[in-house]
């Protein structure tokens, strides 16, 4: 079909149509004959896909990453509506703002005032939103390092090893392919080396995995001495908490949950001391 015919049959305008080529996000054959676009049923079920996508405010760039399969639904849709969470969190704090000037004429009005106000919170969000993020990949990566379940069977044979791998895979949507079987298998998840074993306890069996090479792994989008700060500060966050809950189970049991409000106020301050320090050595 043609572009008019195309344009009814999506709700999209010609001009964005258009606009979408340019873009590199759609790519109709031409007519051999007149050279005229010619749109078929895989374009224009692409056209209503951007469309929607576009109603959800999704940029351009990560429509093309997920429509290219770089990126998969899940994965856009979270990184969307992480977006849309910074986004309303913008508006509350303009919200707010309007009400603080509600009252004050525009003559009246301390314009360099206001401004500054603005860039000191917009600041202070910016250095906590990004320590959140950084802080977020982090404790994701640490649960890649290493992990363990229970199998289903008691995995005696490298056979029965690999199946209950390969289910623990497709029960959490992995791309893990197997290098070597065995009793200590290795496999591979997004092309990253892991070794497997089995160990027994009291409660069962239980598979391990581990990294071959944690040494090499940073996640993306974040620099290794980056990522080593915020790992530092994860690894000391959770021993403090664990000490928090023993602290607060002692507390408990003598009585005296109250005190509990100091050792809770130094973790906080603590803290805080951390993600000032990560983000000057940024």
């Amino acid at each position: 079909m043609g572009i008019r015919e195309a344009e009814e049959a999506t709700g999209i305008s010609r001009q964005n149509i258009r606009f979408y080529e340019k873009q590199g996000l759609l790519h109709p054959a031409r007519n051999k004959r007149n050279s005229y676009r010619e749109y078929s049923d895989e374009d224009i079920l692409r056209l209503k896909q951007i469309r929607l996508f576009r109603k959800l405010g999704m940029p351009l760039d990560e429509i093309r990453r997920l429509l290219e399969g770089d990126v998969d639904l899940m994965q856009a849709l979270e990184e969307q509506e992480r977006r849309l969470a910074v986004e309303a969190e913008h508006l509350k704090a303009s919200r707010q703002f309007i009400k603080k000037i509600h009252d004050t004429s525009l003559d009246e009005m301390d314009v360099d005032r206001c401004l500054q106000s603005m860039e000191e919170e917009e600041k202070r969000g910016a250095v906590f939103g990004k320590f959140a993020e950084d802080y977020k990949k982090t404790a994701l990566a640490e649960t890649k390092r290493s992990f363990g379940f229970k199998p289903d069977t008691m995995c005696r044979t490298p056979e029965e090893f690999t199946l209950e791998l390969c289910k623990y895979a497709k029960e959490n949507d992995l791309n893990l392919v197997i290098t070597k079987e065995g009793m200590n298998p290795e496999f591979t998840i997004d092309g990253i080396e892991y070794k497997a074993y089995r160990t027994s306890g009291r409660y069962g069996i239980t598979i391990g995995c581990e990294m071959k090479h944690p040494e090499n792994y940073i996640p993306s989008d974040m620099s290794e001495d980056r990522y080593n700060r915020v790992r530092r500060i994860y690894r000391i966050v959770n021993v403090c908490f664990f000490l928090l809950i023993i602290v607060g189970g002692v507390c408990s049991w003598k009585g005296n949950a109250g005190a509990l409000i100091i050792p809770l106020l130094a973790f906080a301050v603590y803290i805080g001391v951390l993600i000032r320090w990560h983000q000057k050595n940024k």
